[in-house]
């Protein structure tokens, strides 16, 4: 086998059952445009075939050296006979390439399920990939749990469904809020570009509600730029004449201080998908919460549920969850009645004595400790 650079047309070309929107020749332009380092490496075997292949990143740390992540992990086939060797090979050689680029440690995520579950975060029968956590670990790589990128999922499978008996499946109070959004008018459109502030807005105000940090506008304009039209910005808005005057007050305004009216329809809420060709992924999200009542959020499922549908996606991805009970996310996800998807979590591999320093002080942590 051979480890080497590969062209982006190689690493556009790749199917793999693992890939992601991370895993992209847009991510790597992105990272590319932004001034950052990005490399497309790949592993080829005798025929000349790519097996193994990863799009790395490096983050700037101290002294001149640097972090290498994997966002989605390598992407390869976990399941084949073979799987250890490549992962073994590929291994060694990336942590020699990341060396000879200043790199101290390469963080990875895997893009596959840990163990399979339900709706109700119950473990169920069926393929798992406990055995390549092992091999992670006897290669070396230490695990971190639930670190910078979401291990806990929410996917709703698409195969052979059609709207209507999706619909059906969908938890009754759930179908029931997104045709009352319907009767009151609520409609979702694609917001421009130049109305990003919207979405900087609504999420802020959602992110500070629940805790977790929402993006700057640029970060935006990025995805934008790099992905096209598989990045898709929208919004739901009602009809001013169907909001209640006292639903108003206090609701956030635009930077000149005025209430957000256009064309006759106030914001309710708004999101952020990325289209990668295989499935639809929400990625940010924000609600008005005093506007809540008027069901934005279930119109923006729905239509990016449908979306999903038309254009033949075997999956809708709702992303991270926190899987308990009581969890306000989790609850609103299960009503569309899709599964939890526990992935295998994060992985970090020393790159010499520096790298197995920077590890010593960070701790496994699981789903629910991160604060």
């Amino acid at each position: 086998m051979v480890f080497e650079e590969i062209r982006e047309e190689e690493f556009a070309g790749l199917k793999f059952d693992c890939a992601s929107f991370l895993q992209s020749v847009e991510m790597h332009r992105r990272y590319r445009d932004l001034g950052r380092e990005a490399y497309l490496v790949g592993v080829r075997d005798d025929d000349g075939e790519i097996v193994a292949a990863g799009l790395i990143l490096a983050r700037k740390w101290r002294f001149g050296k640097k972090i290498m992540r994997v966002p989605g992990g390598w992407l390869m086939d976990y399941d084949r006979g073979d799987m250890a060797e490549i992962l073994r090979f590929l291994t060694s050689q990336a942590k020699e390439f990341c060396c000879r680029k200043g790199g101290i440690v390469i963080e990875i995520s895997p893009n596959i399920v840990s163990r399979p579950r339900d709706n109700e975060n119950k473990v169920v029968e069926g393929a798992d990939h406990l055995g390549v956590k092992r091999e992670l670990v006897r290669l070396g790589y230490k695990y971190l749990g639930e670190y910078e990128q979401a291990k806990w999922t929410y996917v709703l499978g698409l195969k052979g469904k059609t709207p209507e008996g999706l619909l059906m499946e969908f938890r009754t109070t759930h179908r029931q809020l997104i045709h009352k959004a319907e009767r009151e008018g609520v409609r979702v459109r694609e917001l421009g570009e130049d109305e990003l502030g919207i979405l900087k807005r609504i999420t802020a105000e959602s992110g500070e509600r629940h805790g977790f940090q929402e993006p700057e506008v640029e970060y935006y304009r990025s995805m934008k730029k790099a992905f096209r039209e598989k990045v898709k910005f929208v919004v739901a808005e009602i009809p001013a004449s169907e909001v209640r005057e006292e639903d108003l007050r206090g609701v956030s305004k635009d930077d000149s201080g005025v209430l957000e009216v256009r064309e006759g329809y106030i914001p309710l809420a708004a999101s952020m998908f990325v289209d990668d060709g295989w499935e639809i992924v929400y990625l940010y999200s924000g609600t008005i919460r005093k506007l809540q009542r008027y069901n934005g959020a279930y119109a923006i499922q729905w239509w990016a549920i449908t979306r999903a549908l038309e254009e033949g996606r075997g999956r809708y991805n709702m992303y991270g969850v926190r899987p308990v009970a009581g969890n306000g996310v989790y609850r609103f996800k299960q009503g569309f009645r899709g599964r939890v998807e526990e992935l295998l979590g994060t992985f970090a591999l020393p790159v010499g004595w520096l790298g197995r320093l920077y590890l010593a002080r960070l701790k496994e942590r699981e789903f629910g400790e991160i604060q």
